[in-house]
């Protein structure tokens, strides 16, 4: 089965080196560490002083810290600057995507508090060299749907198209394996809540110094296991994911009650995603994820935004209850943190003959991290539909930014989502692949039995 998976990846690799564009000359790459940053933002600051300049980031957690440890905030002193809520937004909606305009109107004292920005996010040097390479080998195909060349790190630091800034947002570097639990919590109007419990392990061969290319990979970008520990109706479920860098993921459930192992479903695009209600679909995970090839996607520019940035307080806010932290239309206003960045902007437009529920996205990613923090979701009508907001938090050790818990709001239901919420879960391992805690031998179909009965 291996030897066929990789004589057909080989097969699409040769059919996409012939049809594959993206890569930028070698006199724009000479940009990247000079008035780009490494990963291709601006090193430079705002005219007016509101962003400083990038100086390299976050790189190493501060002396005596070990993995379990409470992360440290070394912004936990800045005061906020002001605030914009429902008296003020007007004066501030030039640097606000519509969606957070329309929350901000729509939802009774919600409000969005703003901080010093500041530019957090900084990773390893050799990621930086990747980086470097991706600049002149990273293709996509000519329907900007699959990769052509491209391996480690981040992929299209100096984006043609929208389609390259999303597989940027896809592939943003975070680790070469980690373990993470975290819930997902669809909080009613009432306020009731049941959390879906998970712990997550996850082999990123993308970003494993040691697999060198797509093949080596058997075309998986990642391995990844779903343990669901709670509510009772699914503890003891196992998932299998293989992501897939040029294909539809491949899934396999253990099912606790039944003991066996299937394929399951498929989990992609706009199925319902678990524990969501409904209220979210799968491509919405970590703001988007899958395949591309359903959107036309446009490069619009850039911006400056208000954005989740730093967001230390609401991913450690231990001595709450969820439901503190978590209100019925929102979380709470008083643990999210609000700054001032450059952000790209992409459009991406439902292509004709192509079935999804939404219309139109448009996505907001920060230029640091090409990670997507503010997301607009609209129907088929052209009508504002969903907003959603990611929460970016560095995280040190490894060193990279991390797209945290993330919030999708349901504007016509008056509900919302909150997804990767790790706040009173145990404490996640960021450097589990790279110290050797993550076990290789529980990522393929027959492992789930023996690990959903231990």
């Amino acid at each position: 089965m291996k030897a066929m998976a990789k004589l057909v990846l080989a097969a699409a690799l040769s059919h996409l080196a012939g049809t594959a564009t993206g890569a930028v000359s070698e006199a724009e790459a000479a940009r990247l560490g000079a008035d780009l940053t490494p990963v291709g933002a601006e090193r430079a600051g705002s005219e007016d002083g509101t962003i400083p300049a990038w100086t390299g980031g976050i790189q190493e957690p501060p002396p005596g810290w070990q993995v379990g440890d409470r992360r440290h905030d070394p912004f936990a002193g800045d005061a906020r600057l002001f605030a914009i809520d429902a008296g003020n937004v007007d004066q501030h909606a030039d640097r606000l995507s519509p969606g957070q305009v329309a929350l901000i109107r729509s939802l009774e004292g919600y409000r969005m508090d703003v901080h010093p920005t500041r530019r957090s996010c900084g990773y390893p040097d050799w990621v930086y060299g990747e980086t470097r390479k991706n600049a002149t080998r990273a293709r996509l195909d000519d329907a900007d749907t699959y990769l052509a060349a491209g391996w480690h790190s981040f992929l299209f630091p100096i984006p043609q198209t929208g389609a390259e800034a999303i597989w940027n947002h896809q592939y943003s570097y975070f680790t070469e394996g980690k373990v993470e639990y975290f819930v997902t919590v669809a909080p009613t109007k009432g306020g009731s809540m049941t959390p879906v419990h998970n712990k997550i392990t996850y082999d990123a061969h993308f970003f494993d110094p040691g697999v060198a290319n797509l093949e080596q990979a058997d075309g998986r970008s990642a391995s990844v296991i779903f343990e669901r520990l709670a509510p009772p109706r699914l503890a003891g479920q196992v998932v299998l994911v293989h992501e897939m860098v040029n294909d539809q993921r491949r899934a396999w459930v253990y099912n606790a009650g039944q003991r066996r192992v299937r394929r399951a479903p498929t989990v992609a695009y706009d199925t319902p995603y678990e524990g969501s209600e409904a209220l979210m679909t799968n491509d919405q995970a970590k703001m988007f994820n899958g395949l591309t090839d359903r959107f036309d996607w446009k490069l619009v520019g850039k911006q400056e935004l208000y954005v989740p940035y730093n967001n230390f307080a609401f991913n450690q806010a231990d001595d709450l209850d969820y439901s503190e932290i978590l209100g019925p239309r929102y979380p709470s206003r008083d643990l999210l943190r609000y700054e001032r960045h450059r952000v790209w902007v992409v459009e991406a437009t439902l292509k004709s003959g192509k079935r999804h529920l939404y219309g139109k996205r448009v996505f907001y990613l920060d230029e640091d991290s090409w990670l997507v923090l503010v997301q607009d979701i609209y129907d088929k009508r052209g009508n504002l539909w969903r907003v959603m907001e990611g929460t970016l938090v560095p995280i040190a050790e490894v060193p990279t930014c991390n797209l945290d818990s993330t919030f999708s709001y349901d504007l016509v239901a008056g509900r919302y989502v909150a997804d990767q919420v790790k706040t009173r879960e145990p404490r996640s391992d960021w450097l589990a692949g790279r110290e050797g805690r993550v076990p290789k031998g529980i990522f393929e179909p027959d492992a789930l039995r023996r690990l959903g009965r231990r």
